[in-house]
């Protein structure tokens, strides 16, 4: 389990599963995710479920071994490798003693026998009602029944926007990058690798600079293997817009409840419409505005929670002045509907209908 769509969602609803008093088993091939899942309570069974190739088909039968001895009531997949094996292992059993095969789907997928798989759950859910339209697009021969769009939500009990942010941390912050005294920060959380908008992002922190000197950015995020070039050359744009004092090139965070909180806005400026937007979510349950474009899953969720952040993919013009409008008339935003506790409730609803 990684910091995946899918890995996140995982490790959120096991919580809540294991919270409301019910068993939650998670069969994965590993990863960051997987101490905090077995910390929440859920129970963690590794299998090397991510190799896609003909010699996975010899997990087959383990997992049906497996589903046997449990007596699994639902298995519930979410990538289309772990659900053809456990497709499979479900088919061998006895048809009286067959848990109820569920599928959800957290990214955009292609056409093909191998992604088709997660379009024959006997419930299928989709994390927006962008995917759930991507789905029936791709599949619509495939699907027993409509998608049901459930989003993955956001764990509130770890972004909560109630509690207070820590003086210490904003004091250690500031004696790290002094620079941030008595600005609006402008936070852009995304990898550094082509299609997240840091470009468009940086000629906006210039244009923004020139109406107001108090404006500043934080860039967060990891580099990815095979894009330090492209790091580097945001790096070289940064100063070439004359932003060397105006912007942090801050790498990969474990703070970013307290980021948020601090933020002015966050962006979301995606090339590719996202099927759903896990740090739009975050940002949005701490009462930051997001400005992002409409786009994919992203539309419906700032429709939701802050509709004057949706901006017209590439209008600089129109991503400068909802931004300015932001700055001068802070506007609050709606968090209601975005926790796990929503999400968990009508799986466990769909769970009961399967």
């Amino acid at each position: 389990m990684d910091y995946s769509p899918e890995g996140r969602a995982t490790l959120d609803l096991g919580q809540e599963l294991v919270r409301l008093g019910h068993e939650s088993i998670v069969v994965s091939s590993g990863g960051e995710l997987t101490d905090r899942l077995v910390l929440r309570g859920s129970r963690h069974l590794e299998m090397p479920l991510h190799r896609r190739s003909l010699w996975s088909l010899r997990l087959v039968r383990p997992l049906r071994k497996l589903l046997r001895e449990l007596e699994v009531d639902v298995v519930h997949a979410r990538a289309p490798l772990p659900a053809w094996l456990l497709w499979l292992a479900i088919r061998g059993l006895p048809e009286e003693r067959r848990p109820r095969f569920i599928t959800s789907v957290h990214r955009l997928y292609g056409r093909g026998l191998f992604n088709s798989i997660m379009a024959v759950g006997q419930q299928v859910t989709a994390v927006s009602a962008f995917a759930a339209e991507k789905l029936r697009q791709e599949f619509s021969r495939k699907l027993a029944c409509k998608p049901e769009v459930v989003p993955a939500g956001v764990n509130t009990r770890e972004f909560d926007r109630t509690a207070p942010v820590s003086g210490y941390w904003h004091q250690r912050l500031l004696n790290d990058f002094p620079q941030l005294e008595g600005r609006n920060w402008l936070l852009m959380p995304a990898a550094l690798a082509p299609g997240h908008g840091h470009r468009e992002f940086l000629q906006l922190l210039s244009a923004l600079s020139l109406q107001r000197d108090d404006v500043f950015g934080l860039i967060v995020g990891e580099v990815p293997p095979g894009s330090a070039k492209f790091a580097r050359n945001l790096e070289r744009l940064a100063l070439d817009l004359g932003l060397s004092d105006k912007v942090l090139f801050m790498g990969p965070r474990r703070d970013m409840r307290e980021l948020y909180a601090s933020a002015r806005i966050t962006y979301r400026l995606e090339e590719t419409p996202p099927a759903y937007d896990r740090v739009a979510v975050e940002a949005l349950a701490m009462g930051c505005p997001v400005i992002a474009y409409r786009s994919g899953g992203q539309t419906e969720l700032l429709q939701q929670c802050f509709p004057q952040g949706l901006v017209d993919a590439g209008d600089t013009d129109a991503l400068l002045k909802a931004s300015s409008e932001i700055l001068q008339r802070p506007e609050p935003v709606t968090s209601t509907g975005l926790g796990i506790e929503d999400m968990s409730q009508r799986v466990l609803a769909l769970y009961s209908r399967a």
